[in-house]
């Protein structure tokens, strides 16, 4: 171990002033204290942005292809095109459309989505989703599946049925009439998320085409990927094979803005919890302001014998250093331990018609963790500076003349 080293232990682990030694118990647990408070911030918003991606996956298209102009005949060339892509798994077209569902004096606005229910369990999979009914009875002739709270607002259950009104309609000698088609509600699904539960209804895409009229034309086609959370990449590559009047877009792509809000508020409470880390670190300028005024003698004494300003600079620096690395590895212990204990037990409950999720996952990033240490390191380096530097400059004849 270097001697300056040496010498700035033996300064830092000095009994002599229990005052001192209090200014350094509380700098470690100030760094600690805003370490941990980091990390344990910073897994709370990566597992929340985890838990919201891995639900909107579970209910939205990985990636679909869809045409500018809505009139999309030619989707079979396209499919037949677009499997041949390493990372696409399987193709699916779909209607996605809007309607109105209405059971007496009840009316609800629907999202209808026309799917091969066979084909769509490997995609959206409803069939896990079905709390009541069954997924099965969908093949039947005009069945439908709705969403749970869309069921509890029209006051309907499975075998009931409701009228589905188209919004285009058709034009009569009588004038604009809605129209009408009456189902059998087959199966109730429960996604979790309200926007589904509350206006989902699924039919089968013959049903659907016929009845909007749609003339062999779908809204798009919808992909199945190796790896969901590079979209991305597979979307870049199909737009180039594509090109217009195609448009390719990824489940990244839909929910961007609520992404971006998400990374926002990140960045933000990073920034703002660094401030603890900054305030501890003025309780280490603090001490070693102190204790320089306190080893006078000894820096007098050890510049004499020859140390230059560098050495006496180092002892000081070195100081600030322990104190920060040992409330940083206090800190990140603190907080990966709560980390695994609160996700492990999900500890953190949540209301999922608020939330979309029932419980909070903690997520640790590796780079995140690393920048938090360095961070706190480089803010405890550059506040042992000055009072290292104040100490190094004192002129050793005078400090032992006084002394």
């Amino acid at each position: 171990m270097p001697l300056y080293l040496k010498i700035a232990f033996r300064y830092l682990l000095s009994l002599k002033s229990k005052t001192l030694s209090f200014m350094a118990i509380v700098s470690i647990l100030g760094v600690a204290l805003g370490v941990s408070a980091m990390i344990i911030t910073l897994s709370v918003m990566n597992g929340f942005m985890f838990g919201i991606k891995t639900k909107l996956l579970q209910t939205a298209p990985q990636v679909m292809i869809v045409k500018a102009d809505g009139k999309f005949l030619e989707y079979r060339d396209i499919e037949r095109s677009v499997r041949k892509h390493p990372e696409v798994i399987d193709t699916e077209p779909f209607i996605y459309t809007q309607g109105l569902l209405s059971k007496g004096s009840n009316i609800m606005a629907v999202y209808v989505r026309g799917v091969d229910p066979l084909k769509d369990k490997g995609f959206m999979s409803v069939d896990k989703k079905v709390v009541a009914g069954r997924y099965e009875d969908i093949l039947k002739e005009d069945r439908v599946i709705i969403g749970k709270d869309l069921a509890i607002t029209l006051g309907v259950w499975v075998g009931d049925k409701v009228n589905l009104m188209s919004p285009i309609g058709k034009k009569t000698p009588f004038g604009f009439l809605p129209k009408i088609k009456e189902v059998e509600i087959a199966g109730i699904a429960e996604f979790g998320i309200y926007e589904y539960d509350s206006a989902f209804l699924m039919v089968d895409i013959n049903t659907a085409l016929d009845f909007f009229d749609m003339n062999d034309s779908v809204t798009g086609i919808q992909l199945k990927i190796k790896e969901p959370f590079k979209a991305d990449h597979v979307k870049s590559a199909l737009e180039k094979e594509l090109g217009f009047p195609y448009i390719v877009k990824s489940w990244m792509d839909i929910n961007k803005s609520m992404f971006q809000a998400l990374e926002l508020e990140k960045l933000a409470m990073f920034l703002v919890i660094t401030l603890i880390v900054v305030v501890a670190s003025f309780n280490i300028s603090s001490l070693l302001i102190t204790k320089g005024r306190e080893k006078r003698k000894e820096i007098g004494i050890l510049r004499a014998v020859g140390a230059d300003n560098r050495f006496i600079l180092k002892i000081f620096v070195s100081q600030g250093l322990i104190i920060g690395f040992i409330g940083t590895m206090l800190g990140l212990t603190v907080g990966l331990s709560v980390i695994y204990f609160g996700d492990s037990y999900h500890l953190i409950k949540l209301n999922p018609e608020v939330y979309l999720i029932d419980y909070l996952p903690l997520k640790v990033s590796v780079l995140e963790v690393g920048v938090v240490v360095i961070s706190s390191l480089f803010i405890c380096f550059i506040s042992s500076l000055f009072p290292a530097r104040s100490a190094s400059v004192s002129i050793p004849a005078e400090v032992i003349r006084y002394e």
